[in-house]
Parts: C-alpha cells; sequence; structure tokens
C-alpha cells in the first residue's frame, strides 16, 4: 500500500490564505476583541469623574487581590522614590496621585488581557515594553508641554494596541487553518491591520476620544482633524520610547529636536535634551511592569 503523501503548502500560499480571513474579519467588524477587564474600565470611569476619591479608587482595585498586589509591588519599587515605606493603596495614592495610581492599576490590569499570546511571548513583551515606555514618555512631555498628562498616558500606552490583538488573531487563524507563517509574514499582518483592529477596539472599549483619535492619527499627526496637540505627544513619545528601548538614546535629542513636532509642541532643544535626560528613570518604570 501506498503511504500517503502530505501535502505540503508553501509559506507564500499560507498567507495569503490567513490574510484573507484575518481581512475579511476585520473589515466585517467580525474580529473577536478581548474584553477590557472590568476593573480597567472602572478604574477610567472613577478616575475621569469630577467626584473621584482615594478611597473609592483603593475598593476598586482592591476588590482584585492580584491586581492589588502588583499595583503595590510597582507604587513601593525604588523607580517611584517613596520616602517612607508605602503600606497601603490609600497610602500610595496619597503619595503618588490618583492620576498615578490609575495609570499603575490600568496598566497592570489590561496588561494580563493582552500578553497571553501562545508561542509568542518574546513579541508580545517587546510590543508591551513599548506601549508603557510610550505612555511613560508621553507623560513627560505633557508636563514639558503643559498638557493633561493622565490622558497623555493612557493615550501613549494604547496607541499600538491593535498590534498585539492583530498578532492574537493571525497567530490563532494560522493555528486553525493549519497554515504556519513565519515571523516577518506575522508582522506584514499586524502592520497592515492593527490601526483598524486599534479603533475598533476604542470603541468596544468606549475609550476617550482623545485615545481613539491618537491610535489612528499619531502618525500622521500633522494631519489629525482634532485632537492635533495629543498625537504630536504621542508621535513623540513613540520615538523617545523606540530611542530608549534600543539603546540609542544618546542619538535622540539631535533628531527630535529637527524634527517639525518640537516645532509644534514648542520644545527647543534644551527641553528636547532635559526630556532625553529622563531616560535612566523612564526605563527603571517600565522594568517595574
Amino acid at each position: 500500500m501506498a503511504i500517503e503523501q502530505l501535502r505540503v503548502v508553501p509559506v507564500a500560499e499560507n498567507y495569503r490564505l490567513v490574510r484573507s480571513l484575518l481581512s475579511a474579519q476585520v473589515m466585517r467588524g467580525e474580529l473577536e476583541l478581548p474584553v477590557l477587564p472590568e476593573v480597567a474600565a472602572r478604574v477610567v470611569s472613577v478616575s475621569a469623574s469630577a467626584e473621584a476619591d482615594a478611597p473609592s479608587l483603593a475598593r476598586i482595585i482592591t476588590g482584585d487581590q492580584a491586581l492589588a498586589a502588583h499595583v503595590m509591588r510597582v507604587a513601593t519599587s525604588a523607580a517611584y522614590q517613596p520616602r517612607s515605606p508605602i503600606e497601603s493603596l490609600q497610602h500610595a495614592i496619597s503619595w503618588l496621585g490618583m492620576a498615578e495610581v490609575s495609570d499603575i492599576a490600568f496598566t497592570v490590569a489590561v496588561q494580563g488581557k493582552l500578553m497571553n499570546v501562545p508561542g509568542q511571548k518574546n513579541k508580545v513583551m517587546r510590543m508591551w515594553k513599548s506601549a508603557v515606555a510610550t505612555g511613560l514618555w508621553a507623560s513627560a512631555v505633557a508636563e514639558h508641554t503643559r498638557h493633561a498628562g493622565e490622558a497623555c498616558y493612557l493615550s501613549g500606552l494604547l496607541h499600538e494596541i491593535g498590534k498585539p490583538v492583530c498578532l492574537q488573531a493571525a497567530s490563532e487563524i494560522a493555528r486553525r487553518s493549519a497554515s504556519p507563517l513565519i515571523e516577518s509574514e506575522l508582522d506584514s499582518l499586524i502592520a497592515e491591520f492593527h490601526v483598524e483592529v486599534g479603533s475598533q477596539l476604542a470603541v468596544a472599549w468606549k475609550l476617550p476620544v482623545s485615545v481613539a483619535t491618537t491610535i489612528r492619527w499619531w502618525r500622521e499627526w500633522a494631519n489629525a482633524p482634532e485632537r492635533k496637540d495629543e498625537c504630536a505627544i504621542v508621535y513623540l513619545a513613540h520615538h523617545l520610547a523606540g530611542h530608549m528601548l534600543e539603546g540609542t538614546g544618546s542619538l535622540a535629542a539631535g533628531a527630535l529636536a529637527q524634527d517639525p513636532v518640537a516645532e509644534h509642541l514648542g520644545l527647543s532643544l534644551a527641553e528636547v535634551l532635559a526630556l532625553c535626560a529622563q531616560a535612566d528613570h523612564v526605563q527603571a518604570l517600565v522594568d517595574n511592569f
């Protein structure tokens, strides 16, 4: 009896199949999107409320023991430089402020939802570090340009939120269709679809308008129909994060000071240099997550 020969599908054919299936889901709005953790949604809601206070935020966080422990670990780290031991969430809030603790809590809550892509741990980790770094740099740029740092942090953190979602979706389609992809093909699918997927996620998660606008327009901040300053801040933050994570921070100041974004935000070379000088501190904060 002849042994049945298994059909080996060429890699290019795999890519075309997975792209076709992914494109159809994205364009029809049928992509299965991750659900925003309830605690993250409540943190955003309470931090945006005019009636927000430290006890209400502490109650939300302590409702999830794992989240509370992680938030406390980050808040008490040397990177946040507490003057004395922080022994409770309310103490952390009074020391760091509601905005800072809200950012930490939201980041930790969302991190667990997006980090679980089987076989892609290193790629997702790189995406996540870039996201956190961009959020932190966005806050720093906002402080220099007198914008609302809390909103800019969230915009920076989520500016490429579509990437891990695309990675998850493409990996799952490839698995189900028995059409394995090489890394460069996954990267190509992510590059093609992550903006649209991120925009859909912003709607599904009911994120602030500033975040949704930034997701779609930060790369072309000069053409943004609204929230141009926030898009410009995230654009600059993204590049500061990239230089920091790639170890090319010494090149960042000169290049970024000559970018039109610096002029738009009213940042002088001295101010860009001052921003770049915060790299060690930002890296320490990133390493806590």
